[in-house]
């Protein structure tokens, strides 16, 4: 599924994904992480990457995803995933997180860097 970039971002792409299922902020903050620590890049603002964070926090003991066992509430608490190395996010987080970068990489060279 390719989702729309939107001012040099995923940010609405998460929150629609979000509201019609809360826990795919897993997901979200998963590829995040590992674009941002692994891949060098951001596909999410840092407010929206902090606010799902908050969120995984302040829900954790109500949701339920594949890859929960993965991100520890003490993770969620300081608003990181660095400590997680490449070979712990699952080939499923790490296809879709190139993917998604991929894609981005491709809107910044045709809208421009600065095309927010």
């Amino acid at each position: 599924m390719k989702f729309p970039i939107v001012n040099g971002t995923y940010d609405q792409a998460a929150r629609e994904s979000f509201k019609v299922n809360p826990a795919s902020a897993f997901s979200w903050v998963m590829a995040a992480s590992y674009c941002y620590y692994h891949l060098y890049e951001s596909i999410l603002e840092d407010t929206t990457f902090d606010r799902m964070m908050k969120f995984l926090l302040d829900n954790y003991d109500n949701l339920e995803h594949t890859n929960k066992s993965l991100i520890t509430k003490d993770m969620l608490a300081v608003g990181s995933l660095y400590n997680l190395s490449v070979n712990d996010y699952p080939l499923r987080v790490k296809i879709s997180a190139d993917e998604l970068l991929r894609n981005l990489l491709t809107w910044k060279a045709t809208n421009g860097e600065n095309q927010k």
